[in-house]
């Protein structure tokens, strides 16, 4: 049996507001952070009721789980769009790492957001389905890059440069901008994929074909 037009309607209406106040919440989180985010915020940023926010979401905590969530597939959608960027398989792999490890460190309010709610997570006992996601999701855009450009065990070496990314994130704005520090953890992270990826095709990573092949794809 087929829905009326009127039930069409109301759906389509539900699913803009809802979509409405997403877009607000996201907005003011990026503004305030989780904690300054309330749903009477949300609704002043949406321009509706504060009734509305309350009739479309259970609570604050629902509303800014779906936030985390859309900031979590923005950022997963640059990385893939970093590795369709280039067709070398090698310098598709570095353009996850530079995207992954620059949007960490250059979108602050997006960080710090991430930050307040994994702190809620633990607060609340459900960091483990939070961190999973997170984990699992920059995981596997790394470990596809990486099998790609020849790596023997991409999800193992993902892990590793994931959380060098994410352990240097956490820190970057402790202090003043270092362009030059962040350079060298970029340089690291390639040369880490370059040394897996030559032992997965069994030659030394430092033949005169795969330093020139380093050096050209660092110098852009």
């Amino acid at each position: 049996m087929t829905a009326s037009p009127k039930v069409k309607y109301k759906s389509i209406v539900r699913q803009l507001r809802r979509q409405q106040l997403e877009n607000a919440a996201l907005k003011a989180v990026l503004k305030h952070g989780f904690p300054g985010s309330t749903l009477r915020v949300v609704a002043r940023e949406a321009k509706v009721p504060l009734s509305f926010a309350h009739y479309y979401f259970r609570d604050k905590e629902d509303l800014m789980r779906r936030v985390a969530e859309r900031i979590l597939a923005r950022a997963i959608e640059r990385l893939e769009q970093a590795r369709a960027s280039e067709r070398d398989p090698l310098r598709a792999a570095h353009a996850v790492l530079q995207e992954c490890l620059i949007g960490t460190t250059e979108n602050r309010s997006a960080l710090i957001a991430f930050v307040e709610h994994w702190a809620i997570s633990v607060r609340k006992g459900t960091v483990d389905r939070f961190y999973t996601k997170v984990h699992f999701s920059f995981r596997q855009v790394i470990a596809k890059a990486l099998q790609d450009a020849g790596v023997e065990e991409p999800d193992r070496l993902a892990l590793a440069l994931f959380g060098m990314i994410v352990g240097y994130a956490t820190f970057y704005w402790s202090k003043p901008l270092d362009e030059v520090e962040r350079t060298s953890i970029l340089e690291a992270a390639y040369a880490m994929v370059e040394r897996a990826g030559a032992q997965g095709k069994g030659y030394c990573p430092r033949s005169a074909e795969g330093e020139t092949s380093g050096q050209t794809d660092r110098g852009q």
